[in-house]
């Protein structure tokens, strides 16, 4: 069950993560700097949660 539920947390996490990216296509195409900027930081957040969980699967793998 709870191999379920993380790869439920991932597919959402990796929706968010396009949602987040088209939304900062749309702001550097409007020509807002600080939206686009907030929105990389935001996809920058993501990436370290996904590479934080990577890091924990392996070492749990490794156990």
């Amino acid at each position: 069950m709870n191999r379920l539920s993380e790869t439920a947390v991932q597919k959402e996490i990796g929706a968010l993560e396009k949602h987040i990216l088209a939304s900062r296509d749309i702001a550097t195409q409007m020509g807002d700097p600080f939206l686009s900027y907030l929105l990389s930081m935001a996809l920058f957040t993501i990436y370290e949660k996904k590479a934080h969980q990577e890091t924990e699967l392996l070492k749990s793998s490794y156990n």
